[in-house]
């Protein structure tokens, strides 16, 4: 389970760039990027194909992701994450795995107010190194 604290410390480290350039490929790191993208679903609920893409599409946006929301979206499902009708029409979350990772109730990261902040932080060295 995890901790805020170590949520935004991996998350700043892979967004150093300004952007979330891929999949950690650490199990754990990676199980802890889904589990936040899966932040804006809800529990109980069925999405269809088109909701869960919009909600991945905005979380991808948030983050400056060089990942589509449709590698993302099956990503989550073969780890997981979502579970899907055998027809594929719905989804559902898998809230015991969110929680399995991020604690219940599952810790809330705004990874894009975080992603702006490193991306400021990164401009701001930049400058202050020009002025040098």
């Amino acid at each position: 389970m995890s901790t805020l604290q170590n949520v935004e410390a991996l998350f700043r480290r892979l967004l150093q760039s300004g952007r979330l350039e891929g999949f950690p490929r650490n199990p754990l790191h990676l199980d802890t990027v889904l589990a936040v993208a899966s932040g804006g679903l809800i529990r109980r609920r069925p999405h269809t194909e088109s909701e869960v893409n919009e909600v991945l599409s905005d979380w991808l946006a948030s983050v400056r992701a060089d990942i589509d929301h449709v590698t993302l979206r099956r990503r989550m499902v073969d780890c997981g994450f979502l579970k899907r009708t055998t027809d594929g029409s719905r989804y559902f979350l898998n809230y015991g795995r969110v929680a399995g990772v991020l604690g219940d109730p599952a810790i809330e990261v705004d990874v894009g107010a975080l992603a702006d902040d490193v991306l400021f932080d990164r401009e701001s060295r930049k400058y202050a190194h020009m002025r040098k």
